[in-house]
Parts: C-alpha cells; structure tokens; sequence
C-alpha cells in the first residue's frame, strides 16, 4: 500500500481535494435548502430528511456494500481510488457537518451547490477514481444486462431523484434537477479543461493543401487517412486533425475558403494526450 501511495500520492491528493469540496457543496448548499441529489449522496440525503440520519455515515455504509459487490468490475487502480474517495467524502461530510452559510434562496443553493459539488466531482473523476454507488452499480448493468455504463448512471440517477418526491415538496425536487444540471456541466469543465478540444474530419479533393494551411495556422500536425467511399467505391483521403474549441471557427473558415464543397465533422473529444498535448506520463 506504501508503494500505491509513493507512485500514486498526487492522484489522491486530488481526491482528497475533491471529496472535501464536494461535502462542503453538500452541506453548505443543499442540506440549507433541503435539496437532493443524485447516487448515494442522495440517497443519504433522503435518509436524512426522513429519519434524521447523518449522511456522513450512510454514505460510507451504501457506498461500502456497492463497491464490495461491484468491485471485480473495477480495475484494481479504479477500485483503490474509489475506496479512498468514498471513505474521504464520509469523513469530510463528517467534518464539515456544522457549516450552513444560512442561505435559504432555492436559486443560489442549486446553482451554487451544484457548481460546487461538480468542481469536486470533477478533481475525483479525472484521477481515474469514481464517486462509487451509480457509477458502480451501472458497470454492473452493463455486464449483465448490456445496457451502456452511461445510460445505467443516467436511470440511476434518475431514479434517486424521483424519489426525493417521496420526501420533499414538488418544487423542491425541480430545484434539485437543476442543481445536477449544473453540477454536469461543471464537472465537464473541470475534466477538460478551459479550453475544450475539438477534432475534425474533413474529406476534400485538396486534403493536402488544407493541412499545410492548419499546420500554419495551428503549428499542429494533421494525420492524412486513407479511406474508401461506401457508394463509389472511389479511394480518396481524409484529414483528422484536434484543435481547440476556439479553432474551429477559423478551421471552417479555412477548409471553405479552399474547398467550398468539402464535407466535415466535428466532434467533441474527452482526453487529448500526447505530443502537444498532456503528456502521458
């Protein structure tokens, strides 16, 4: 474990950052408003509302059961890291149990709340680490039942919230999708980054000269593929370049100006690694 922890000390300090911004999102903005939340946070938060349990422990518990079976879905990395993100995230709604800013304006708790707890979702996820419950039980429903990892997290989630209609009044429950609504859109800016990438294909008769023209323009390289059409059969080449998200303007621009009946696709990327990019290592 030692060894763990001296290859992989800056990994869980991230998580350990994360997990202590998310608790304070928890307590400082949802728990004022009596919001909820999704995975097994909110379910600890229903707990709270109806039986008056602290979230800290009941988080740990469901958290605990859900790893332990879901943990052979796990690689051996992912399941060290959710375990430490899951204790730590117990411990830190423990610690910061007492804090209420005191606001009780539904706007703020759940656009504030949500853009919290998303920045600390953030920092846990791009360690490699999951926030366990959903995320665990939905690789599980993938194995099984072959429903997408990402569809399983969304009926999930789905789910839990629904709930809290059980629990809290109507309004209360619209509130909280829009705080999970912020909260997605904050942990994608945290994972990557403040300037998103982009990649773009383009298929054109002048794929040669449009990629001298990026490589100008950009200083990054472009990759020529080779490739077939379905209908004609005709080879022809086709370009695949990343660029920032504000690229791609200027890409189009470009790719018109030289080829105005050229075809292109653009496509949102999660992780660019490599030359020019994040390095691997």
């Amino acid at each position: 474990m030692i060894k763990f922890i001296n290859k992989h000390y800056k990994n869980i300090i991230f998580c350990l950052v994360g997990t202590f911004v998310n608790a304070l999102g928890v307590n400082c903005f949802l728990l004022g408003a009596n919001l909820g939340d999704g995975g097994t946070v909110g379910i600890s938060l229903a707990l709270k509302y109806t039986l008056g349990l602290s979230p800290a422990l009941t988080s740990l518990i469901i958290n605990t059961l859900v790893v332990f079976v879901g943990w052979k879905f796990l690689s051996k990395t992912t399941a060290i890291y959710t375990v430490i993100a899951n204790t730590a995230l117990s411990f830190f709604l423990n610690l910061t149990e007492g804090i209420n800013l005191g606001v009780d304006d539904f706007v703020i708790n759940s656009v504030f709340g949500g853009a919290v707890i998303g920045i600390g979702a953030g920092l846990v996820i791009s360690t490699g680490s999951t926030l366990g419950g959903t995320s665990v039980i939905a690789k599980v429903l993938n194995k099984y039942l072959d429903i997408k990892t990402s569809q399983g997290i969304f009926m999930l989630d789905g789910l839990v919230v629904l709930s809290f209609l059980l629990v809290l009044p109507i309004e209360n429950v619209l509130f909280t999708i829009i705080m999970l609504f912020v909260t997605e859109r904050a942990t994608s800016f945290i994972i990557e980054g403040f300037n998103p990438k982009k990649a773009v294909t383009i298929i054109s008769n002048k794929n040669e000269e449009i990629s001298n023209k990026i490589n100008d323009f950009t200083g990054r390289g472009s990759t020529l593929l080779t490739g077939s059409g379905g209908y004609s059969k005709n080879q022809r080449t086709m370009l695949y370049v990343v660029v920032p998200q504000s690229q791609v303007t200027r890409i189009k621009k470009l790719v018109n100006k030289e080829d105005e009946h050229a075809f292109l696709a653009i496509h949102d990327v999660r992780d660019v690694l490599g030359s020019g990019f994040i390095n691997i290592n």
